[in-house]
Order: C-alpha cells, then sequence, then structure tokens
C-alpha cells in the first residue's frame, strides 16, 4: 500500500513537516509512506500547463493508494501553497486524479485547536465536486501546542496522549484505504 503524507506548507520549518515525517517512520511496517513536499510546485493558473515537478505532483497523488494531508493552519484556512497543489488536481488534472481516493487530514499547530479550522477547509475541498475524493470520517487529530509537542532536534511527536489518538486514526485509514481499493 502506498500513502503519500503532504506537507501541506511551503515555509522552510514546519511542524506539520514533523508530524507526516513521524507518520512515516512510525507506520512503515503498515505501509509504504512516502513524505511528499509541495514547496517546489508551480503555483496554481488554470490558464497555464503544469511544469515538470508539478506534472510528478499529479502523477505521485494518482499512483498513491491513499493521502494525508499534515495541515498547518493560517488566518482559519489551509495555506495558499496547499490549495495551489490541490487545485493541481482538482481544477487542472479533473476528477480522475482525487476520484474516490481515500484521504485523511491532520494537523498541528502553535495554539490549542491544533489546526481545526485548516483541517475543516482541507476537508471541505477534499469533498468538493472537482475533487471528490473519500476523507477518513471521525478521526481528527489536533495537535496543539506543536512547539511543546515535538522535539525540535529530532522532529519526533513526543505527547503520548496525541501520539495514543495518531495510532487509531491510522489504523483506521489503512482499514479505510483498502476497504476503498476492494
Amino acid at each position: 500500500m502506498k500513502i503519500l503524507a503532504v506537507v501541506g506548507t511551503n515555509a522552510p520549518f514546519s511542524f506539520n513537516r514533523f508530524l507526516a515525517k513521524f507518520i512515516a517512520k512510525r507506520y512503515a511496517d503498515q505501509a509504504d509512506i512516502e513524505v511528499k513536499e509541495i514547496d517546489q510546485l508551480k503555483p496554481f493558473c488554470r490558464t497555464d500547463e503544469p511544469d515538470e515537478v508539478t506534472k510528478k505532483w499529479i502523477e505521485d497523488v494518482k499512483n498513491a493508494d491513499g493521502i494525508i494531508l499534515a495541515t498547518p493552519e493560517y488566518d482559519h484556512a489551509i495555506p495558499a501553497a496547499l490549495k495551489s497543489a490541490l487545485e493541481w488536481l482538482g481544477s487542472h488534472a479533473g476528477p480522475n486524479v482525487m476520484k474516490m481516493k481515500p484521504a485523511a487530514v491532520v494537523g498541528t499547530s502553535y495554539g490549542i485547536q491544533g489546526s481545526s479550522r485548516a483541517q475543516e477547509d482541507a476537508r471541505e475541498i477534499l469533498l468538493s465536486p472537482d475533487m471528490s475524493a473519500i476523507v477518513l470520517p471521525g478521526n481528527e487529530i489536533l495537535i496543539g501546542g506543536a512547539a511543546s509537542s515535538f522535539d525540535k532536534e529530532t522532529g519526533a511527536l513526543t505527547n503520548e496522549a496525541y501520539i495514543k489518538q495518531l495510532d487509531a486514526m491510522m489504523a483506521n485509514f489503512i482499514k479505510f484505504i483498502e476497504q476503498a481499493n476492494k
């Protein structure tokens, strides 16, 4: 099973990058999980053709059995870079890239709400007619206090309560992918 853990920002430093890498490492025995960056993607424009990096992004998502978006929250929504990356999958590539693709949304932020609004924003986009992804329901991972929840040197998630929630979500997501791909 191939899963992409997408770093939902183009920022050079991100606790959501730590989260995506933690997921890839912790659950490596359950799936082939590749951390996917979006920082080199060309900004979306409906009239432009994708460059080679963007074509690879579209192809990698198309070939994945499922995707996990690890999103920060910028002004109560997903970052512009993530919105642009998703637009390449829906508006340009058509619904076939994300149609019925299993997706999960996670996130961490400095505040106590753990990117809750951005996660809701991401879910709405994934469920839109241009995307038509199938989004894992009822498994929100809202990691607040990012600065104190991760080891800044190793990137490991250190909060045991959040790790337990993530373990349950990943077990459910892997079953979700298996069911979706039957």
